[in-house]
Order: C-alpha cells, then sequence, then structure tokens
C-alpha cells in the first residue's frame, strides 16, 4: 500500500489505538530494530528526550542514542560525519527556534547535497518542535517560522498514524541521501480528543509495508464541494473545529460542502495538492506558521501563476508576533479559520 489511504473524520474504530507521542515512540523502535545503520543523537535523548518521544530507546539499543552537550552546531557537526561514514543518523533538535544555533552547519548538510546534485549525500532525519501550544510556551519553544532552503525536505504530520506511515517513507529518502526535516506540533502529542471525549486523535498503528509519500494529501471530508481549507500540523484540528463551528453553530455550510486538505509536505507544491483543490469552488489556506514565515504563502503563488486557483481563495496565519509565555492568541485558532471562511463564502 503505497500511498496509503486518506480516511474520514470519524469513521475509524478506537480499537487498538493510542496518542501520536507512542506511535512516533513505535516507529523509532521499528526503525532502529530494521535499519541497523540507524542511529539517534539529540539533547537528553537517552532520558526520554523532549514530552518523552525517545523513552526506552537508549536502554534497547545501547550505543546508538547517544546525547550531546547543548550546542546544536556539534550536533548538526556529528550528524553530517556519521551520514559520510554510511550511518543514518536521526538528529532531535528541542525545537525549531534552536536551529539559529546551529544554523551554518545545518546549512552546510543542505547545501552540499544540493549544489552536488546528490553526489554528496548527507542523508539524515531532522526531528524538532515546530509551532503551537507547548508545555513550556514562549517564543523560543513555539516559534511559528520554518526554513525552506532548496534541497531540504520539510514535513508535518497531524496524527500519530500518518506520522509512522510518513516516517517511513523519510527513512526510505534519508538512506538515499535526502536531507529531511520532521517538525512536530507540540499540543498533538498526546492530543485524544477533537470535540468533547470523542478520542478521535487515537490512532491505530500502521501495518508493516504501509507507508505515505510526500506526493500525498489527507481529505477530512468529501474530496469535491464548495470549499477546501488548506493546513498541516496543528491547524488541521483548528479547521475541524473551525468546520464544526460553520456548519452546527452557524450554520453557514453543510458538513458535506466543506473539506479539510492535511497537506504533510511542505517544500513545495505537491501534484496532489494541486489536483485536490481542483475539486473545490473556493480555497482557505490556514497556515500555523506567521506571515511570510510559512509555506502556505509561497504555494499560493506557486498555484496562482499556473492557473490553478478558483476565483476566490484567501491566506490565513498565525499573527505577526511573538509568544509571550501562555498567550494563546499568538497562534492560529479555530475562530480566525471561521472568520475567514465566512468571507470568501460571502463573495461572489
Amino acid at each position: 500500500q503505497g500511498q496509503g489511504q486518506g480516511q474520514e473524520e470519524g469513521k475509524k474504530s478506537n480499537s487498538g489505538t493510542d496518542v501520536m507521542r507512542k506511535q512516533m515512540n513505535k516507529v523509532l523502535f521499528e526503525t532502529l530494530t530494521q535499519k541497523k545503520e540507524a542511529i539517534y543523537i539529540g539533547e537528553d535523548v537517552t532520558h526520554g528526550g523532549y514530552y518523552v518521544v525517545t523513552e526506552g530507546l537508549a536502554n534497547a539499543f545501547p550505543g546508538r542514542v547517544q546525547d550531546f552537550p547543548p550546542d546544536e552546531t556539534s550536533l548538526i557537526a556529528a550528524g553530517i560525519g556519521f551520514s559520510q561514514c554510511g550511518l543514518l543518523p536521526i538528529v532531535e533538535i528541542p525545537y525549531a527556534k534552536y536551529l539559529d544555533c546551529g544554523a551554518d552547519m545545518f546549512f552546510e548538510a543542505i547545501i552540499s547535497y544540493w549544489l552536488s546534485n546528490g553526489s554528496r549525500p548527507n542523508g539524515m532525519i531532522f526531528r524538532l518542535q515546530g509551532f503551537d501550544r507547548g508545555v513550556f510556551g514562549g517564543n523560543f519553544h513555539t516559534h511559528n517560522m520554518l526554513y525552506f532552503p532548496p534541497g531540504l525536505d520539510v514535513v508535518c504530520y497531524s496524527n500519530g498514524e500518518d506520522y509512522v506511515r510518513g516516517f517511513r517513507y523519510c527513512v526510505q529518502q534519508a538512506l538515499g541521501g535526502r536531507v529531511i526535516m520532521l517538525v512536530d506540533s507540540t499540543a498533538l502529542l498526546n492530543l485524544r480528543h477533537l470535540h468533547g471525549t470523542d478520542q478521535a486523535w487515537m490512532r491505530p498503528y500502521p501495518e508493516q509495508g504501509e507507508y505515505l509519500e510526500f506526493n500525498h494529501v489527507t481529505h477530512y471530508g468529501p474530496k469535491t464541494g464548495k470549499v477546501a481549507i488548506v493546513t498541516y500540523g496543528n491547524g488541521v484540528i483548528s479547521s475541524l473545529k473551525a468546520k464544526k463551528i460553520l456548519c452546527e453553530e452557524l450554520k453557514v455550510i453543510n458538513e458535506n460542502e466543506i473539506t479539510i486538505i492535511d497537506n504533510h509536505y511542505l517544500s513545495s507544491v505537491t501534484q496532489s495538492l494541486e489536483d485536490s483543490i481542483q475539486n473545490f469552488d473556493r480555497i482557505i489556506f490556514a497556515d500555523v506558521c506567521k506571515p511570510m514565515s510559512g509555506p502556505l504563502s509561497s504555494f499560493v503563488s506557486v498555484l496562482q501563476t499556473k492557473g490553478k486557483l478558483p476565483r476566490f481563495w484567501e491566506v490565513v496565519t498565525a499573527p505577526n508576533t511573538y509568544n509571550p509565555l501562555g498567550n494563546e492568541i499568538t497562534f492560529l485558532n479555530p475562530s480566525d479559520i471561521v472568520s475567514s471562511c465566512e468571507r470568501v463564502l460571502s463573495q461572489s
């Protein structure tokens, strides 16, 4: 099952399901078991890592899970060295903001691969927290900004099931020399419920052989209709909550007329995304990053240039500000998406 199947909201059984954090932990165990060249390095990863994603790995794989001092330059440089020696390094950077501290080495890993057209591969996977509400809060832990240099594949998954299948594909690509950055949304790691206590975000662990290619989008709702909301990561949750408000509280649109498109690959517009939006009259691009700091504004530019956008569309983002401790209004919220949908629905 190459690309996997998108699933309709609320259609899966909850038997044998778990939160995203535990599914991530399981796929790391799976990878280190099956790929003897895989190693895992980071800061505090032997003690479970940030948000306990690496719990138990150090004991299960002695010598292949290693802590480094809090120096991202050295950590990334070690990853380059391990890759040049034929290993597959999975490098955990605690938060996206911390990439600033190791920027020179980070870009060196990407540029040397890209400029050499793959003849100098630096195959590795970066794992980090990127955006949305976190345990600690503050700008350094919830940065809402991402890098998209040429030669870097940036991906983000909204649930544990997609993460496992996507991670398997990322491993394949990293073994081929590509540099991949997997960005997590902290608030999703232990999320169980979408609405009330529905356990809708508890997902099953995919069977062996299931994976998601970069050219894949997941639809929550019908694949044709009046409005599509294109988003990723925690934006999927905010968009699904917005859909409920629009359909059940405001009653401005029927449930079968609005779809959320979970777009996992963020480095460029995939053919799947381009094809999907052709089936909708109006498009909302709901970006969890700040204006000019995320992928979807550039997506709009590409799609508009190619004549692939409908007449009515809008981009909604996180506010153009920093994230003080405990403040949630600096993030993309369902109310932002509701307002955006109401505006495009009013246009004719």
